[in-house]
C-alpha cells in the first residue's frame, strides 16, 4: 500500500511539544496552507499566530517554514517517508521524531 506524509501534518508535527496540543493544521488544506504556500509565508504575521496556544510559537513558525523551505528544495515537495530517506535533513525533525514518523508510516492500519 503506498501512502505518502502530508507536508502540512508532518511540519505541524514539530508544534505538538506544548502542555497542551494545537489542531491548527489538521488537515493539509486548513485555511488554505500547503507545502508551496508555507514555504512562502512570513513566519511571524501569518503562521505563528495559528500556534498561538503553543510554547514558542514564533520560534516554531520560523521552523515550519523553514521545514517547508527544506522539503520543496530538497525534495521536491514529497516528504521523505523514513529517517534514512531524509525525514531527518527537515529543519525541526530530530532523530526520534523521524523514526516515529517512519513507524506510522509502516502501519498497516490506522484503526
Amino acid at each position: 500500500r503506498n501512502r505518502h506524509f502530508s507536508p502540512t501534518t508532518t511540519t505541524s508535527s514539530t508544534t505538538t511539544t506544548s502542555s497542551s496540543p494545537t489542531h491548527t493544521t489538521h488537515n493539509s488544506n486548513y485555511r488554505g496552507l500547503t507545502i508551496h504556500s508555507l514555504s512562502t509565508s512570513n513566519p511571524i504575521t501569518e503562521i505563528a499566530p495559528l500556534l498561538s496556544s503553543v510554547l514558542f510559537g514564533n520560534a516554531k513558525a520560523d521552523q515550519i517554514v523553514r521545514a517547508a523551505r527544506d522539503v520543496l528544495s530538497k525534495f521536491g515537495g514529497k516528504v521523505p517517508e523514513s529517517a534514512e530517506g531524509g525525514l531527518k535533513e527537515i529543519t525541526g525533525i530530530g532523530p526520534k521524531l523521524a523514526e516515529i514518523l517512519s513507524a506510522v508510516n509502516r502501519r498497516e492500519s490506522y484503526l
